[in-house]
């Protein structure tokens, strides 16, 4: 059984805006979202008529993308992230998904849910994290990491200066080690 992994909205509209979403199937399978996440980001994108939410909406059409309802406890859980935290329900449905099937990985790229997350002992990676692991599994090489992340910077992608540079160096230190014999 492959083990499962959740996705908040936000890495996958820009995985589909940098045309990533391919490489994230390669290397996760299927990956599992919310009700919530799916609403953010192929229901809500196609009113806006945004190209992503077309590249989705084909995701979770080929079952790349499956959406899984919350149970009860999962939605408590949302009650308790959205009150206390600095948390959308989006992202706490993420949360409360990921927690509830057990996964492996949450991919989100927030600040606040990637803490309440870890908080909840949930493993969480960021979108450039993500680009990372695809090259270091050899779906992508070097120089298109670097391609995704240029175009990640033309986009909306909130990107701090120094967060690029720490994945930078993290990517070159991956590329260093894949290298050696």
């Amino acid at each position: 059984m492959t083990p499962k992994v959740v996705s908040n909205a936000s890495p996958l509209i820009y995985a589909a805006k940098i045309g990533f979403l391919d490489a994230m199937e390669k290397l996760y399978g299927k990956i599992l979202i919310p009700p919530t996440v799916y609403n953010e980001v192929a229901e809500k994108g196609a009113k806006k008529k945004a190209a992503d939410a077309l590249v989705i909406e084909e995701a979770v059409t080929k079952g790349h993308l499956q959406i899984v309802e919350l149970n009860e406890r999962a939605k408590a859980e949302i009650e308790v992230l959205t009150r206390t935290q600095d948390i959308s329900v989006g992202e706490a449905e993420a949360i409360a998904l990921a927690k509830q099937v057990k996964a492996r990985l949450l991919i989100i790229d927030e600040r606040s849910g990637t803490i309440a997350a870890r908080v909840w002992g949930i493993k969480t990676i960021g979108l450039l994290g993500v680009i990372i692991e695809a090259m270091h599994q050899g779906i992508i090489t070097f120089e298109e990491l670097k391609r995704y992340y240029n175009m990640l910077i033309e986009t909306e992608f909130r990107l701090k200066h120094r967060d690029y540079v720490k994945a930078m160096e993290l990517a070159e230190k991956v590329r260093r080690k894949l290298r050696k014999p």
